[in-house]
This record gives structure tokens, C-alpha cells and sequence, in this order.
């Protein structure tokens, strides 16, 4: 039996537990559907904190000017913690103080796709910055992350000493922008149907198969 071809773009932020989390929840759900199912995943980026300097920002401190004092409530993390212990992720929020600008780590993620790793840098992210607390708006930090995970020492080193990559990603959020995708996670599927938030395992199964049907009729109706 032939199988199906899905395209996946995961509109998303290396600093966003919600992608964390809904990428486990995809990856579930496509291990279910992949005996008929031929996935391609891209990753797109969308800075959550596009005004955070170079060198980041306290924690504590941003938060308690976006939330209020309220921010100092562990409500809202132990919540997401729990949420990541039931699909593996081992959430350290008090670890890391630096909500770093994620703009090079977008770039990092942009070349990867050229390798197909995308996927294993991105989870590689997640780790390095919510459960080991490491600063992945820092190049150095990101260099080590890239040589973890394969790649040369000096073809990383002459891609952050050049801007190669970052006119790209700014363009890809535009796009993401135009499309009205102003929360992460996103995920489009086939270019066109999007689906917001951190779903369960059977929602993206469902939703999965609906796109997939509604491109079989739709490519049925076009050769009629």
C-alpha cells in the first residue's frame, strides 16, 4: 500500500516549554500513523522575545515586569513541569537566570535543516536550556550544542562569525506573521491547514488523517 506524504512546518520558540512538550506529543502520534504515513518536518521560527538584548535578560526580573509580582507564583511552572514529566521532559526552571535572545539559536536550527537534524537539534535545545539551565542565546553555548551533535568545530565557528542564515529566519517569521500565527506551538500541515497549541496524541492523529482525507478528495476532484 502506498503511503500517504504529510508535510509538517512547527511554527515554534526554543524557549517555549508548550513546544517542548507538543513536539513529544506530535512525535507520539506520528510513530502511530507512520506505517502509512510519510512525514517531513520543518521547523520555522518565532521569537517569543524578540526585544530580549543580545546578552539576554534576568529571568525573574522579565517575568515580574510581564506578570506582575503574581510571577513569583510556582503555579504556573509546576503545572508545565508536570505536564513535561508525563512525556519525559525533566523541566529545571530555577536552573537557568537568563531568558536569552533566541535569535542565533533559530539561525542554528535554520542550517540544520540543509542536514536533516532539525529534529535532533531542536529536542538538543529544549534539554540544554530547561533541564540543564545551560544559556542558549550564547554562541559559544550554541557551538558546544552544534559539536554535540555533529557538527565540524570550524564550520560552526565561520557560521556565527558570518550572518548567514539570519535574513532568513527573519523572513520565515514574517511569513509566519502574515499567516496570523502569533502563538507556539504552530503547526502547519501541507502548507495550509494549521492547528494551534501543544495538542494530545489523538487530536494530531485525528487531525492528521482529516488533512489527509481532505487532500485525497481534493486531488480526486482536480483528475475527475
Amino acid at each position: 500500500m502506498k503511503r500517504s506524504r504529510l508535510k509538517i512546518d512547527i511554527v515554534s520558540d526554543v524557549v517555549c516549554p508548550w513546544c517542548a512538550i507538543g513536539y513529544k506529543k506530535l512525535s507520539e502520534a506520528m510513530t502511530q500513523m507512520n506505517e502509512k504515513v510519510s512525514f517531513m518536518v520543518n521547523w520555522k521560527p518565532y521569537e517569543l522575545h524578540p526585544e530580549i538584548p543580545a546578552d539576554g535578560f534576568d529571568k525573574k526580573e522579565y517575568y515580574k515586569i510581564k506578570f506582575g509580582e503574581s510571577a513569583g507564583s510556582n503555579d504556573r511552572f509546576n503545572f508545565i513541569s508536570n505536564e513535561g514529566k508525563k512525556v519525559g521532559i525533566d523541566f529545571n526552571f530555577k536552573k537557568s537566570k537568563n531568558l536569552p535572545n533566541t535569535l542565533l539559536a533559530h539561525r542554528l536550527l535554520w542550517l540544520c535543516r540543509s542536514k536533516n537534524i532539525q529534529d535532533i537539534v531542536a529536542e538538543a535545545l529544549f534539554y540544554a536550556y530547561f533541564t540543564e539551565g545551560r544559556d542558549i542565546g550564547d554562541q559559544d553555548e550554541l557551538i558546544e550544542i552544534a559539536l554535540e551533535n555533529g557538527f565540524n568545530r570550524e564550520e560552526i565557528r565561520k557560521f556565527f562569525q558570518s550572518n548567514i542564515g539570519h535574513d532568513e529566519v527573519l523572513r520565515e517569521e514574517n511569513r509566519a506573521r502574515e499567516m496570523n500565527i502569533f502563538s507556539v506551538p504552530t503547526y502547519i500541515f501541507n502548507k495550509k491547514y494549521l492547528l494551534v497549541g501543544g495538542q494530545e496524541p489523538d487530536t494530531f492523529v485525528a487531525y492528521m488523517k482529516k488533512v489527509i482525507e481532505v487532500e485525497a478528495n481534493n486531488s480526486k476532484n482536480l483528475n475527475a
